[in-house]
């Protein structure tokens, strides 16, 4: 990379040719003051608060839009440029409300910094405010129209991180305001806030967040988020012991003495680093999906099943009836009556120690979890390592995405394939059964027949099945040559693969990449677009995929053990009629789901916000979660439960009380976990595991190309294009077991949460 040197305040200064001046000065040292700016959006030159003074141009100019060149000699503060700054915060004041002690943004706004800093004692205009009324943009997002100071973060990043493009500006001059994209001027979108985050004042507020803290009532906490695999960074603020909000800004970008001074203040320790993968985006069930640890339907204390009733018990009633009861069948039936079933949704320590006490002391080979495609052939024949979100958005200009819907159900991945074009021109090559109607981005978009993923795998694979594979997908010759092209002839290529590959196309999309970097020097890298927030981490911890069938129970298997995982809304009614043949059914739950209302005994379970833990994201980094809220009802984690079942069946499972000390277990046993730790974590954020490479010499390739043949002829010839995209919401406003508990979401997409389909926890 070529550099530069340039003065900067009399201290000379090595940077990138063509960085944007104003940060090189942030990273020098020389914060700028600003609003428009913001990292990775296009410069928008809109507030004039970074104003500097650049040796042999004739008038100030703005930092943020300025480039870096050899000689440059840059001057940040002067008396000049102090009264250039004063008059731009006196304009901005000039129609803002001062109502800074009823405004949400109160103790964090910008505005009130650079007033504090810049803004003169006594106003120079006293002319009428234009009081428009605030007003709800959705039923997440606030708007007042007053506070704004037309800045334009929020629009900008509503197209360039979300590509929802739906906020826009009506007006000219001083009558320019912020509307939304319906005829009314509300919004018609995906709702992920992200416009909020960026809002330097109050004018953008969360519906969920109003008028409920102070920032310094508040306490943060990072943690990881529970619902999809991609496995964003967020804090969870909590006040009075209710989570009042999520958010993922980065205050380390921030003015330091305003980050220190003010937002480090009265939270927790000051952030040094933000190397979050997921930068600062956040989705609509990361952002406002979090609230179900506050619900009132959560379970408080154990239930036991009498008289045909679920009836309160102490914990001490239900776990010796738990313990008593599978003894009597292991004794009766033999282990293989037993099986226990985990969610994706869990820790990595609640899951291990439930795979520990299922293989050693139930001795039972039914150990799984609910999933919804089995990625095992996927893994055991990964030939390349797998892709971060960084490496995604850093590293990659040629992408491939064959299957998915990451906007749906993996929003940090779509915001991370936006960020590859728009900052680096990346080529993204898009393979779907049917529109994506927010990866506009796409270079191109080939669109084949539903359920023809496995014949593009094949064509791929082998140049003579390029004809097969036209006629299964409906594309034509050139264009999978055009796909062949593209992905043999990249140097660096990102395989990205959704859930609509399965069985013997996921070996392709495995091998494939060791097919490619092997022919010369090329760098290859694998995403597979799993559902849960811990499905990796399921599969590493020992749990198989080997779902169980409902008409297993009854004549082979009579005790189900179930943690966090509801059956009957997952899979449907047959296992509402599977769990009534059993003898014995034990959950664990936060609330009382379908399968819960079934179970003989119910136990209280402690959700990801009161738990320490680890998850493992759909890349293989292990990421910490904390605990951020204390103990209001009678509930425990789930991997002390099981801990207290094995201890009354007489066995000890060494959990030690404490979830660092199973995850020291986990990372002396678990492959590509070794050297792994809570605090090397905290440090480093995100750490991704060593996963077993196949080599490719001992992969059979022609039984390979053989079965992904039979699996090429059994696609449905018959079936046309799907020409309408995927409906906006379709994963995103799906409601679940976590988030019907979420008055927010239930009041926005007016569910009957009795109607749905989906995972529990």
């Amino acid at each position: 990379m070529e550099t530069v040197k340039v003065i900067i305040n009399g201290k000379e200064v090595e940077a990138p040719k063509g960085k944007l001046l104003l940060e090189v000065c942030f990273d020098a040292g020389f914060p700028i003051p600003n609003f428009c700016y913001y990292k990775d959006l296009p410069p928008q030159a809109a507030c004039r608060m970074c104003l500097v003074r650049i040796e042999k141009m004739g008038r100030l100019q703005t930092a943020c839009t300025m480039r870096v060149s050899e000689g440059m000699v840059v001057t940040t503060e002067s008396e000049e440029i102090r009264r250039a700054r004063m008059a731009m915060v006196d304009f901005i004041l000039a129609n803002h409300p001062l109502d800074c002690p009823v405004c949400d943004k109160g103790g964090e706004c910008e505005l009130q910094w650079m007033a504090m800093n810049y803004g003169d004692l006594l106003a120079r205009f006293d002319e009428q405010k234009d009081a428009t009324g605030e007003y709800p943009l959705s039923p997440f997002i606030w708007l007042d129209p007053q506070r704004c100071i037309l800045c334009y973060r929020c629009i900008r990043v509503c197209d360039e991180w979300v590509e929802n493009h739906a906020l826009g500006v009506r007006g000219r001059g001083a009558h320019s305001v912020i509307v939304g994209n319906r005829p009314d001027g509300t919004l018609a979108c995906e709702h992920c806030g992200n416009c909020v985050e960026v809002c330097p004042v109050g004018a953008l507020t969360s519906t969920n967040f109003r008028f409920r803290a102070r920032p310094w009532d508040i306490r943060d906490t990072v943690t990881t988020c529970t619902y999809c695999s991609d496995g964003c960074q967020l804090r969870l603020s909590v006040r009075d012991g209710r989570v009042v909000r999520a958010w993922a800004k980065d205050l380390t970008k921030m003015d330091a003495e305003f980050a220190n001074k003010v937002l480090f203040s009265f939270r927790t320790a000051p952030e040094t680093r933000h190397n979050w993968i997921n930068e600062e985006f956040l989705c609509l069930k990361g952002r406002y999906g979090n609230e179900f640890v506050n619900s009132p339907d959560r379970l408080r204390v154990p239930l036991l099943r009498r008289n045909g009733r679920l009836e309160p018990a102490t914990w001490e009633e239900a776990l010796k009836y738990v313990a008593q009861r599978i003894l009597e069948i292991k004794r009766t039936y033999g282990p293989e009556s037993i099986a226990c079933i985990g969610s994706p949704r869990l820790t990595n320590e609640d899951l291990y120690v439930l795979a520990k006490f299922g293989r050693q002391v139930l001795e039972t080979p039914h150990v799984t979890h609910a999933m919804d495609v089995d990625w095992r052939p996927f893994f055991k024949r990964l030939t390349v390592p797998l892709l971060t979100q960084p490496e995604l958005r850093e590293q990659m200009p040629t992408i491939l995405l064959i299957g998915g819907n990451p906007p749906e159900y993996n929003p940090l991945t779509a915001y991370s394939l936006r960020a590859a074009v728009h900052r680096h021109g990346a080529r993204l090559y898009i393979v779907s059964a049917r529109p994506i109607g927010r990866l506009q981005v796409a270079t191109r978009f080939f669109h084949i027949r539903p359920g023809s993923e496995p014949a593009v795998w094949l064509a791929l694979l082998d140049e003579g099945e390029v004809e097969r594979a036209a006629e299964a997908t409906l594309l034509t010759r050139e264009e999978l040559y055009e796909l062949r092209r593209f992905v043999w002839e990249a140097d660096r290529l990102a395989l990205l693969v959704g859930r609509e590959v399965t069985g013997p196309a996921l070996e392709a999309a495995a091998v494939l990449g060791g097919m490619l970097q092997a022919k010369g020097e090329r760098i290859v890298r694998v995403l597979p677009l799993l559902r849960f927030n811990n499905s990796l981490g399921a599969l590493d911890m020992g749990l198989v995929a080997e779902m169980l069938v409902p008409e297993q129970v009854g004549p082979q298997i009579k005790a189900l053990y179930l943690m966090g995982c509801d059956l009957v809304r997952f899979y449907g009614d047959a296992w509402r009629q599977a769990l009534a043949r059993a003898e014995l059914v034990v959950a664990h739950e936060l609330f009382l789901t379908r399968t819960a209302e079934l179970a003989h005994v119910v136990l209280p379970a402690m959700s990801f916000a009161e738990l320490d833990g680890t998850f493992t994201n759909n890349a293989g980094q292990v990421q910490r979660i904390r605990r951020a809220l204390g103990v209001a009802g009678d509930w425990r984690p789930d991997w002390m439960i099981i801990d207290q079942i094995a201890a009354k069946m007489g066995a000890d499972l060494g959990c030690r009380h404490s979830a660092a000390n199973i995850f020291r277990e986990i990372a002396e046993t678990i492959p590509g976990y070794q050297g792994i730790t809570y605090a090397r974590l905290n440090e480093e954020g995100a750490i991704q595991t060593e996963r077993p490479l196949m080599p490719l010499e001992v992969i059979d390739r022609a039984r390979l190309l053989e079965r992904l043949r039979a699996q090429v002829e059994a696609i449905d010839h018959t079936a046309e294009r799907l020409q309408e995209p995927a409906p906006l919401g379709i994963g995103l406003f799906e409601p679940g077991t976590l988030t019907e508990h979420v008055p927010l979401l239930r009041q926005a997409f007016g569910w009957d949460v009795r109607e749905s389909v989906e995972v529990s926890r």
